[in-house]
This record gives structure tokens, C-alpha cells and sequence, in this order.
């Protein structure tokens, strides 16, 4: 697997946006992702790429849980995978939990993400090559 992105909640994606682009970052056009309920806006300037994400409003997205425990902040490093069943169940032999079930995402152009956690190493996220 090889680092994609790295994920970060925030409570307005154009206040970050505009931040970010202050540090030499340029972004893609903002994705809707209705079904995690939640806004999302890739960027990256020469070494890397980041995912910006922030709620719709509901208080149902995933993102406001980040947001309402620490503000805005880095959480998730998202891998590329070739495998994506096999690397899961790798992950899984080291203690690694799904836990949010692979599926098709909006912000891949349908392509699966599974998210895993850690309780020593955080959440990662893994999207099919």
C-alpha cells in the first residue's frame, strides 16, 4: 500500500480551503457526498495530497464527531491498495477493525474505501487501485 491522502475535519471547507491555498496548495472542484453526509474537497501542493472534510449540517456526519472532540484536525491517512481484500485481512491479523465496511464512495468515482481502526495508531483509510 502507498499514502494517498491525508484526511482533515474541518468545520468550513472554505475557511480551510482558502488556508490551505495560503500555504501553496490548489484544489479540485468540491464533492457532495450525500450518503456519509459530508462535503469533501481534495488538494495538494509538491510533496502531498490532502482530503478536507467537513460536515453538511445534519449532525449525523462523521466528521462532526472530530470536529465536536478536538476542532479541526488531521485524522486518517488514506492507502492506495492493489488488493484491497487481501490488505484488509492483513490488517486485520494485526489487530486492525473495520469499521466502516468496504463500500463504493462518490469522492473515487464509485472505487471501494473501508476504513480501519487501530486502538494503539488511529483510523486509516484504504481505497482500491
Amino acid at each position: 500500500m502507498r499514502i494517498d491522502h491525508i484526511g482533515y475535519a474541518v468545520k468550513n471547507i472554505e475557511k480551510a480551503r482558502a488556508a490551505f491555498e495560503e500555504l501553496g496548495f490548489s484544489f479540485d472542484e468540491s464533492v457532495d457526498d450525500t450518503e456519509r453526509k459530508i462535503f469533501i474537497q481534495f488538494g495538494s501542493n509538491d510533496c502531498y495530497r490532502i482530503e478536507l472534510v467537513s460536515p453538511d449540517g445534519s449532525g449525523e456526519s462523521p466528521a462532526d464527531f472530530f470536529l465536536g472532540k478536538v476542532g479541526p484536525t488531521p485524522y486518517h491517512i488514506c492507502y492506495r491498495s492493489d488488493d484491497i481484500e487481501k490488505d484488509i485481512s492483513e490488517l486485520e491479523s494485526k489487530r486492525f477493525k473495520v469499521i466502516v465496511p468496504l463500500a463504493p464512495a462518490v469522492a473515487f468515482g464509485g472505487k471501494r474505501v473501508v476504513f480501519m481502526m487501530h486502538r494503539a495508531l488511529g483510523m486509516i483509510e484504504i481505497v482500491e487501485d
